[in-house]
């Protein structure tokens, strides 16, 4: 495990490739044999993440997402307040369905279009101050007029100075308001981020009496989270980088003309589109009443002896996409999504990477390790569990800046789980928090791919990006320690050991008993 972890940190070969490492290693060193490190790398979480990514694509090939994004934008104002919260209720949105990457290459154009018109060029920014608003005139007019007061002159190009400054400000700003809400809205869904899926295949690989986390849940539990947290975001970045400016941001009416035009150039909605989005709509539905706990769904109607699990919807759908024709009107048609465009578009590295994490977490508990590792963080008993929460929840954030989140809850979930385990705590007390923690990367370019994005769009210093992303790791983490010790607590019954991970201590130490055990007479029987 040290051995994978220090690779995955350092890369001198690709993550994916690195996670292969526990199909050799560990049948080598008598861990486990090949078939079960090998059946970690395809579980049922990794087929509902993949139906998941097959229909997130489909949404962006027929450009849904764009007429999604456009049309929210319109209808929540073009005013420079409204105009980024519309950014980051758009992004957080889409990000909740599709990549955050390919979510920010899609916004990122329209916020460079509407910065155009914020440029000194268009004559459309004032400065305010004491004396009252100062409109300047086109630099050419200027220096065209050489009758012009030296003085006046030089007052207008100061205050050009700081309009370019200002506008730049402003681009920053909504890049920066991009990046806080595609990271967080992959915590608002199973599949939204990689990070989910360990959790769930965790939980059901270690806890597999549990039935706690599922669509509807986990939606219920983050969703409130994720948009204060957005809104957090939003009033922090309006407040201390526009408001207390002396930046008067007014051209509401070119602003409104490029978003209208580019949502008219998408043309009516096709049937292409109209189709995604029913599938779409329709998957989002059984996802979310496949077991919503508030009464009974539609899996134990169908077949109440059977589990039917989020897999089953998610291949459902996308196998629909590639077997209807794109024009409902003729059968001849190219289907909704071509399997060349799937293929080269789903992410198999994050599912190679997250089964080595799952490889991981089997060998260290059959071997006995988890107990060992949990045990050993024994001396944490010694703080309320509230107290060690705030502490996994600022170290995962801080470690979340120079890892992937995927790895990040590849090595931290299973190690707190088990300690949980060992002094009586609620796995998913911590787990939760760790998993949602995985996703507050804000202050470093090379976090995640929406900060890279942004960092080089917006030329910003790294400074630029870490002191507001400092402020945003903090605000972050004290709203998901709220929701957990609330919201949490009623919905999973944080304050309770449960019955099923007190079956898992069980078996964990009748596991690490009988390779004792094991161990004890093949020794004997050499001598």
């Amino acid at each position: 495990m040290i051995l994978v972890a220090s690779y995955w940190l350092l890369e001198p070969v690709p993550i994916a490739v690195t996670a292969l490492l526990p199909v050799v290693l560990f049948p080598i060193l008598g861990v486990v044999n090949s078939t079960q490190v090998c059946s970690n790398y395809m579980k049922e979480p990794f087929l509902m993440f993949i139906g998941g990514f097959i229909v997130a694509i489909a949404v962006e090939e027929c450009k849904l997402h764009e007429r999604i994004a456009l049309k929210v934008l319109l209808l929540i104002g073009t005013e420079i307040k409204w105009l980024m919260l519309g950014f980051m209720l758009t992004t957080m949105f889409l990000s909740m369905w599709i990549s955050n990457m390919a979510t920010i290459l899609m916004m990122v154009p329209i916020v460079e279009a509407v910065i155009e018109e914020i440029d000194i060029k268009s004559n459309h920014l004032a400065f305010s101050d004491n004396k009252g608003t100062i409109s300047l005139p086109e630099r050419k007019q200027m220096d065209d007029d050489p009758g012009e007061d030296n003085f006046l002159s030089k007052t207008s190009l100061k205050q050009e100075r700081k309009m370019s400054t200002g506008a730049s400000t402003i681009k920053v700003t909504l890049l920066l308001s991009l990046c806080y809400a595609a990271n967080l809205g992959g915590t608002g869904t199973l599949s939204g981020t990689a990070a989910n899926i360990v959790l769930k295949g965790l939980m059901e690989e270690l806890y597999p009496d549990s039935d706690d986390i599922t669509f509807a849940s986990w939606m219920m539990y983050n969703i409130p989270g994720m948009v204060v947290c957005v809104l957090v975001g939003w009033m922090y970045l309006w407040l201390v980088y526009i408001r207390f400016s002396k930046l008067n941001f007014a051209p509401e009416g070119k602003i409104k003309d490029i978003i209208s035009k580019r949502y008219s150039d998408l043309g009516s909605l096709t049937s292409h589109e109209a189709q995604v989005l029913v599938l779409f709509l329709a998957l989002v539905f059984l996802w979310v009443f496949r077991d919503p706990k508030f009464i009974p769904g539609w899996a134990y109607a169908m077949r109440p002896d059977t589990k039917i699990g989020d897999s089953v919807p998610a291949i459902a759908i996308a196998f629909l996409m590639f077997i209807l024709p794109s024009n409902i009107g003729e059968w001849n048609s190219p289907r909704i999504l071509e399997w060349k465009t799937a293929q080269a578009k789903i992410p198999w590295g994050v599912l190679i990477l997250v089964g080595g994490g799952f490889a991981l977490a089997d060998a260290a508990q059959k071997s006995g390790l988890s107990k060992f590792l949990g045990e050993e963080l024994m001396f944490l008993a010694v703080l309320p569990p509230g107290a060690m929460v705030v502490v996994v929840c600022l170290v995962t954030a801080m470690i979340t800046e120079i890892i992937t989140n995927t790895i990040t809850a590849t090595i931290l979930l299973p190690i707190f789980s088990q300690m949980a385990v060992s002094i009586g705590v609620n796995p998913l007390y911590m787990m939760l928090p760790i998993t949602v923690a995985c996703a507050y990367a804000f202050m470093l370019p090379v976090a995640t791919p929406p900060n890279a994005i942004v960092f080089e769009s917006g030329n910003m210093k790294t400074l630029d990006m870490a002191k507001p992303g400092l402020a945003m790791n903090l605000a972050c983490c004290a709203v998901q320690l709220f929701m957990i010790n609330t919201l949490g607590v009623a919905m999973f019954n944080l304050r309770e050991f449960p019955n099923w991970a007190n079956s898992s201590r069980i078996s964990i130490e009748s596991a690490t008993s009988s390779v004792h055990n094991s161990t004890f007479f093949n020794v004997s029987a050499m001598y």
